[in-house]
């Protein structure tokens, strides 16, 4: 199988009020999300239509942003937390750090809605401290 050479995105993306609230390193990160898509034509020629098949299982990890696209830490975090406030992408399955899994995102349209009153806001969940030996709070 040969390797995706374009990343397809509709302009109506790049026009969205969701789009244009994104800050720092959050429209970056989007975008390298939307190349880890494999998207595949479907339909009679002529009337194909593109349908990525991978969107609910993509995977971007801490270190992979740091190593490889020089995102740090400090930038990332509130990079995913954006693209999952304005509709972006959603958390299928969280990591975790006590195992070293990683977080599996999925691309959401939600973003379509945003500042529409059907717009559900979404945000990532915390984390309860009480690891190790350190107490409950």
């Amino acid at each position: 199988m040969k390797k995706n050479v374009y990343a397809v995105v509709e302009q109506q993306l790049f026009k969205s009020k969701a789009y244009r609230s994104l800050t720092g390193k959050a429209p970056q990160v989007l975008a390298l999300f939307l190349c880890r898509r494999q998207m595949v034509k479907y339909g009679k020629k002529g009337h194909e239509r593109w349908v990525c098949t991978n969107a609910k299982e993509l995977i971007f990890t801490y270190t992979e942003a740091n190593d490889k696209w020089e995102i740090t830490n400090r930038q990332f975090t509130p990079a995913i937390d954006q693209l999952i406030k304005y509709g972006f992408i959603d958390i299928v399955t969280p990591g975790g750090e006590l195992f070293k899994s990683a977080t599996v995102y999925g691309l959401s349209e939600r973003w379509r809605k945003y500042n529409l009153p059907e717009f559900t806001i979404k945000t990532r969940a915390k984390r309860p401290l009480g690891y190790g030996y350190c107490k409950k709070k």
